[in-house]
């Protein structure tokens, strides 16, 4: 009974000893070290820019994505040629994901010898809860909102006129879809959104250059 005590114990040293060393990796460094920015695009795309830290040889990189700025996913991996100690890389990358509600990015530096070094994080947040997107020749006009149950929405023109849209059943509570019923010409929109609450507008502008997203 003695001994397996004494095993049991030397186990958890052991494990305690493997934690300690898989911690002393972990080097958490400020965002301002690699010039880390995040960016909105007009797709409502977070792009992410940074360099190389001076006398670094990272291996690759690691971008992360979370909601709560809590848990991080990995997103992309992006490798890194060979470089010197003392020349400093530019990086960018564009996440694919329409942002709908602010996201936190950050990224995570792998380097030669093993280690890796976190940095903190960034939160991109969108600017507008509106995003549209052409799909068959037409605007799709997504709205989030923190309930869509008894949610009427309507849109229109800066001047007042009334633009003729299907509002589509949405399997997300937390969207408002609706489907112009012709393509939108370039200019900027209004958005209403009525509830038993009262009314709320959102605006809005359509591009010539709009996306072209398929069924």
């Amino acid at each position: 009974m003695k001994q397996f005590s004494l095993a049991f114990a030397m186990m958890g040293l052991l494990v305690m000893g493997f934690s300690f060393c898989a911690q002393s990796q972990i080097k958490a460094r400020s965002s301002r070290d690699v010039l880390f920015d995040v960016k909105v695009n007009d797709d409502s795309r977070a792009v992410l820019s940074w360099v190389s830290t001076e006398g670094h040889r990272p291996a690759r990189f690691i971008v992360q994505r979370s909601k709560d700025n809590d848990t991080f996913f990995d997103i992309r991996e992006i490798p890194v040629k060979e470089n010197m100690a003392d020349e400093r890389l530019q990086f960018t990358f564009t996440d694919s994901k329409i942002l709908r509600y602010s996201e936190y990015y950050r990224i995570v530096e792998y380097e030669q010898d093993g280690q890796f070094n976190v940095y903190t994080s960034i939160a991109a947040k969108i600017t507008s809860p509106v995003i549209v997107a052409r799909q068959n020749d037409r605007n799709v006009i997504t709205v989030t909102v923190e309930s869509n149950t008894n949610v009427t929405a309507l849109v229109g023109t800066e001047s007042g006129l009334g633009v003729p849209c299907e509002q589509e059943a949405s399997s997300d509570a937390n969207s408002v879809v609706l489907k112009s019923l012709y393509p939108l010409n370039s200019g900027s929109y209004i958005v209403k959104l009525r509830s038993p609450g009262g009314e709320r507008q959102f605006k809005f502008t359509v591009k010539s250059d709009e996306r072209m997203i398929s069924d």
